[in-house]
């Protein structure tokens, strides 16, 4: 509208000028002469005034801000979500829910084997070692592992290969140089003396109070006030997508709360709204994964956004925590992101979003800001992933479930991933902390692609039509125009070849910029 009002008054004052400039030109020097004068004064004059209208309008956009990405406020959000947002999210709630513990998380296993498994600062035996067994477990673990033996013995293994991921190493360490060190330059980010935020220290009440200096926060004016200005503040911290939900306490970890230590605890009341964010790896990288992939390219600048973001809450007067994923976090970011419309839960585990797809890694800030929510919504994820199956038949260990239907997991009904399985992955691929990983469900996904005129009409077409007819046809397409390796092939010789779903981009290939000899 804006835009239009300046074009009238423009075209108002360009009409009123020319009048004035004719009659001057016919005066002057006769007839003929007159017509080539106010000729040339008149397309002088529409250049000058279109040269004004485009500058200003080139001026206004944000795209114009050299060096800024086009995502800047938000750009990268540009999905319509009204037309597809429901009372209730798309996965289903049985009665018998219940809130995660802490040990549910492989993470947070992993980290308990690596304390436990490594000698004492001072000297001395380990606390514990694979040879005394899961009985000599510290609880949870034990208790875990009793209930569910099948992934004691994955996990087992997969330290296991961990161990020889890291004596192989030295294989691949030359042929993949750059998207090693790459990777472990974000990596480092996540070290508390380079970046904040820090990991707590004390309780919710205190540390997510600290920068409060304001004897009364400063009042909005409206929920949607608070919703719409904490929005764009995230997305000018560099986030991609953003939204806003009441937190589910289930989605909060039971069993050790950060800066307090283990143990069962409520979940803290000022923990009231959630704002997550996501941002993209960067493209050519993500989509040749799992060799020259990484997850701390995008998880390093959620960090940033996080510390910004609960910077910025406390300096208005409000409480705040910053939940970054893969260590630093309280709580399990993809259904909080399905709650506030980012997107739904796929059939791998990760949230899919209309922008981004699966390449959107997730980060939330905890608040009691009265801010107005946003409503989930369903853009036929859920459907499309019955029929796909393509992230479970390329996931080398079987991880991700070929079911036809959600199984039921503490009383949501979802895709089970075991993931015990998909960290043996993690510890067989030719890559080596911190880029260690897969991500190649998420780079396979067919929703995981840039967006061109082809995934823009996929995208409505598909959202749109109710028969699904549409969704079949796109993935008959996908299957047979784009070329995918086999699952084995990603692992390193002999059982793969070190396949990669897409050609590496010439920036993390090590041979095209070093004098190296080629053995690969």
């Amino acid at each position: 509208m804006k835009k239009g009002l300046c074009l009238t008054v423009c075209f108002l004052i360009t009409g009123s000028i020319l009048p004035g400039l004719a009659d001057t030109a016919f005066a002057f020097d006769g007839i003929s002469r007159s017509f080539l004068k106010a000729g040339s004064l008149l397309a002088a004059v529409l250049g000058i005034v279109g040269i004004s209208i485009a500058g200003f309008l080139a001026g206004k956009s944000y795209d114009s801000y050299t060096g800024w990405e086009r995502f800047t406020h938000g750009a990268g959000q540009f999905f319509n979500r009204e037309p597809f947002q429901k009372d209730s999210p798309t996965y289903e709630k049985t009665d018998q829910h219940e809130r995660l513990h802490h040990v549910d998380n492989l993470i947070a296993r992993i980290k308990s084997f690596a304390m436990l498994m490594a000698p004492p600062p001072g000297g001395g035996e380990p606390k514990w070692s694979p040879d005394m067994g899961v009985e000599a477990l510290p609880e949870p673990l034990k208790t875990y592992y009793l209930k569910d033996t099948a992934a004691y013995s994955q996990t087992l293994k997969a330290l296991q290969l961990m161990q020889k991921q890291k004596e192989d190493w030295s294989k691949w360490e030359t042929q993949f140089a750059i998207a090693d060190y790459w990777s472990k330059a974000f990596g480092s980010l996540f070290e508390a003396a380079i970046l904040y935020p820090e990991d707590p220290k004390g309780s919710p009440e205190e540390w997510d109070f600290r920068f409060i200096h304001r004897k009364s926060p400063l009042r909005f004016k409206s929920p949607a006030h608070a919703s719409k200005l904490i929005k764009k503040i995230t997305h000018t911290f560099g986030a991609t997508l953003v939204g806003v939900t009441k937190l589910n306490p289930d989605w909060v970890y039971q069993g050790h709360l950060r800066g307090v230590g283990t143990g069962d605890y409520e979940v803290p009341k000022h923990w009231e709204y959630a704002i997550v964010f996501a941002t993209p790896h960067e493209w050519d990288m993500f989509y040749s994964n799992a060799v020259y992939g990484t997850s701390f390219d995008a998880y390093s600048r959620e960090r940033i956004i996080g510390t910004r973001l609960e910077n910025f809450i406390q300096q208005l007067g409000y409480p705040a925590r910053a939940h970054v994923p893969p260590m630093h976090y309280d709580l399990i970011t993809p259904p909080i992101a399905v709650d506030a419309g980012l997107g739904e839960q796929g059939r791998m585990g990760m949230l899919i979003t209309p922008e981004l797809g699966a390449n959107a890694r997730l980060a939330v800030v905890t608040t009691n800001i009265p801010m107005e929510v946003d409503k989930p919504i369903d853009f036929g994820v859920k459907e499309f992933c019955k029929k796909c199956k393509i992230c479970a038949e390329r996931c080398v260990t079987g991880a991700i479930s070929h079911a036809d239907e959600p199984n039921i997991e503490f009383g949501y009904k979802r895709w089970r991933i075991k993931c015990e399985l998909c960290f043996q992955v993690w510890c067989s691929m030719a890559t080596s902390e911190p880029g260690r990983g897969c991500r190649v469900c998420l780079a396979v996904c067919p929703y995981s692609r840039k967006n061109n005129w082809l995934h823009t009409l996929s995208r409505h077409i598909d959202s749109r039509d109710p028969t699904g007819i549409s969704s079949s046809m796109l993935l008959w397409m996908q299957k047979k125009i784009f070329k995918y390796p086999e699952a084995r092939d990603f692992m390193p010789p002999p059982e793969g070849s070190n396949a990669t779903y897409h050609k590496p981009p010439d920036w993390l290939v090590t041979e095209e910029w070093f004098d190296v000899d080629k053995t690969w």
